[in-house]
């Protein structure tokens, strides 16, 4: 077993620095590109395709957990060495999501059907349905692919997803600045999307057969009794997913019904920020759940308890970090970044932070719930953060505009996650309450008594210049890495992480006779 994890660790460890990567890569598009459209097409025309995009997101909804319950059955029947059951897994999921697909392109048709209902002219009625119909058909293509894309999930290749999603971005960002440079509108960058859509989900397709030799289609109907297996696993994710849009995609809406269009892109700056804030995290720990998985699978507890904990203090300890600099460099950049004109959305970006900060911080125990199939209380709370978030948002726009809206978010997370989260997690899973408590408040002391220093020596670098506050940036975090390394880790964690990057020098006799502690 310390053999197997020591391997996984590896392929995580080399995925997580891809997906690094890759979303580098795309926060560098985002933060060209999003000034550049708005400055061409104005606030206007951004927040309609602001508004646009959210209405395409809810078709994940569509997918009904599906995705997260093919990657655990496959987790599960890899972890049992049954090649068998993978199959069946994966035939069931191509032949359910191909159809959920279909479904997608009526969803869309209906859309385009009762578009005059809540646009205001003509003209906008007519561009809303054009774009709706161009990324309508573009989703719809991606969801006979994510029985590939969870394929590779369990197969711990996250290294290809990532390489592929950075060859999607770089052609999507090329593709939309000619556009807009050519005099383009709103209906190119459907287009644009459509067409590296369709890029991506080919390739994804084509390495995941190469990487899977047994990911064969096979001929016959849907296994009735893995579907209903997914579906039981995934109904609960369905459910979470719509408490995750009451969370954080509903406020678009909120704001451009109660504040208007304009205040929907000064909004989209805070969340763009927190978006990535979320997305370096799931980078770093969202990929533990596979691993949680197969030890659930094969019984071990110990192991399993092991690689949690560890998980979480990487989660602790980068989530503070992260909120921290969002926090602190947050004014200035947004001054350069967007211009003066948008410093509005600096406070809504600090009660955003915080909120990711009490969500992803704990991010690893969410994967532990879903792990061990108890992932339906995780809905719950979600649900309930996200009513709670409604309310309050609803409560607070007119009074304190998008600031109002950004309170609702940190109020319902802190009574969400940091009230009730930890002691259900704990009591669900036959965790101990008191030591999870103490090792997180352990971590985040260090945590922040290192952070402290890392901000202390780079204030000179919080001001709207680009090479300062790059400069200062990487002086934070290298000092802060190595601060972290010495003091919030222990030796023997710091062992076994040089394990995992030193491939060569460890002979396998070495490797099966450590204990492994997985990123």
């Amino acid at each position: 077993m310390p053999g197997h994890l020591i391997i996984a660790g590896r392929r995580l460890l080399s995925g997580s620095l891809l997906r690094l990567c890759n979303l580098v890569v795309a926060a560098i598009s985002s933060f060209f590109l999003m000034p550049f459209i708005v400055h061409h097409l104005g606030d206007r025309m951004y927040g309609f395709w602001t508004l646009a995009t959210a209405f395409i997101g809810y078709y994940g909804l569509l997918d009904f957990g599906l995705s997260t319950a093919v990657s655990q059955y496959m987790s599960i029947a890899i972890g049992k060495k049954d090649h068998n059951e993978c199959r069946v897994v994966f035939n069931t999921a191509l032949r359910i999501q191909s159809f959920i697909g279909c479904l997608a392109l009526v969803a869309t048709l209906l859309i385009i059907g009762v578009t005059p209902w809540f646009t205001k002219t003509h003209e906008d009625a007519v561009l809303f349905r054009k774009v709706i119909a161009v990324l309508g058909t573009s989703i719809a293509l991606t969801f006979p692919a994510r029985a590939y894309s969870g394929l590779l999930d369990a197969e711990l290749r996250f290294d290809i997803q990532s390489l592929l999603s950075i060859l999607f971005v770089v052609l999507r960002t090329s593709l939309t600045v000619v556009a807009i440079l050519g005099g383009y509108g709103l209906l190119a960058l459907a287009w644009i999307q459509l067409i590296a859509t369709m890029v991506g989900t080919l390739l994804q397709i084509f390495f995941a057969k190469r990487q899977v030799s047994w990911a064969e289609i096979h001929g016959g109907s849907i296994d009735p009794k893995m579907a209903k297996a997914f579906f039981s696993y995934s109904v609960f994710i369905f459910l979470a997913a719509i408490a995750d849009i009451l969370r954080f995609q509903v406020d678009a809406l909120v704001i451009a019904s109660l504040i208007g269009l304009a205040a929907v892109t000064h909004y989209r700056v805070a969340t763009v920020l927190a978006r990535y804030y979320t997305d370096i995290i799931i980078c770093i720990t969202g990929m533990i759940q596979p691993v949680l998985s197969r030890l659930h699978s094969a019984e071990d507890r110990k192991a399993l308890e092991k690689v949690f904990f560890f998980a979480t203090k990487v989660s602790l300890c980068s989530s503070l970090f992260i909120a921290a600099g969002l926090i602190g460099w947050g004014r200035p950049f947004i001054a350069r970044w967007m211009g003066a004109n948008y410093e509005d959305a600096f406070w809504p970006l600090v009660a955003l932070s915080v909120s990711v900060l009490l969500d992803v911080g704990q991010n690893p125990s969410v994967s532990l719930l879903y792990a061990t199939f108890k992932h339906r209380v995780y809905t719950y709370m979600n649900c309930s953060e996200g009513l709670i978030n409604l309310g309050l948002s609803l409560l607070l726009a007119k009074p304190l505009g998008i600031l109002g809206v950004a309170l609702g978010t940190v109020l319902a997370a802190f009574l969400i996650r940091v009230v009730v989260q930890p002691y259900v997690v704990c009591k669900v899973s036959g965790l101990h309450y008191g030591n999870y408590v103490k090792n997180s408040g352990n971590i985040l002391v260090r945590s922040i008594g290192v952070l402290a220093v890392a901000l202390a020596l780079i204030i000179w670098g919080l001001r709207p210049n680009y090479f300062l506050m790059i400069s200062s940036a990487i002086s934070a975090t290298i000092i802060y890495a190595i601060g972290s390394w010495r003091i919030v880790f222990d030796s023997s964690e710091r062992i076994q992480l040089l394990s995992l990057i030193n491939r060569k020098q460890n002979s396998r006799a070495d490797l099966m006779s450590r204990e492994a502690i997985v990123p």
